[in-house]
């Protein structure tokens, strides 16, 4: 009986997973190629996705319904958005902070370390504040990699077993070749979408609500 429990409850923790990469994939490519001109909406977008997994995994907690869960992650996701969407400047030094932390996790995967977590909080931290500093550039490479970055790890975790999104502290596994080509597809896709974002926007920097 607790095996079975136990098999119903990872199989739903996949079914979640597997939904949130799509859903990651999804949102990535939108804000790589958009993310400046739909700012304000790729804030929703975020605030949405973070919210509403953040709310499934409290229901997990609770029952294994998967109906329920998925109640759960929406009223979750509703709020998260709202919030990140009223509050604007946060939203923008999060994006920044997003981009720190990815250039965390790249630098040491490729020192073929874990991550320091204090290390990574501080890069994402000065990294959301050049955010809040210099708008524009930063929403643009904010986006612009950080879409690329979603859309080439929810690719990878599909298409090779190099992703491991269950340790937190060695997302990629020990595999060069693996390693190599996410970083490579990541950084070239990244640099192309600023220089679309560049062309397509426009001069104003979206400005906060209200």
């Amino acid at each position: 009986m607790a095996v079975k429990i136990f098999n119903k409850n990872m199989d739903l923790n996949q079914d979640i997973l597997f939904v949130l990469v799509v859903l990651g994939i999804l949102v990535g490519a939108l804000q790589y190629f958009y993310g400046y001109r739909i700012f304000k909406f790729i804030l929703g977008l975020f605030g949405f996705l973070f919210g509403g997994a953040l709310a499934a995994a409290i229901g997990l907690n609770f029952t294994q319904e998967v109906v329920v869960v998925f109640l759960f992650g929406l009223v979750g996701g509703f709020i998260g958005a709202a919030l990140m969407t009223a509050l604007y400047f946060v939203g923008v030094f999060i994006i920044g902070s997003f981009l720190g932390g990815i250039l965390g996790v790249v630098l040491y995967a490729v020192a073929e370390s874990n991550p320091d977590p204090v290390a990574l909080l501080i890069l994402a931290v000065i990294a959301g504040v050049i955010a809040l500093v210099f708008q524009k550039f930063m929403i643009i490479v904010s986006t612009g990699f950080g879409g690329s970055w979603m859309v080439v790890i929810g690719v990878a975790f599909f298409a090779t077993q190099a992703i491991n999104f269950s340790n937190l502290n060695q997302i990629f596994r020990p595999d060069g070749s693996h390693l190599y080509a996410i970083i490579l597809c990541w950084l070239a896709l990244g640099i192309v979408g600023v220089m679309v974002q560049y062309r397509s926007s426009p001069t104003n920097v979206p400005q906060s609500p209200g």
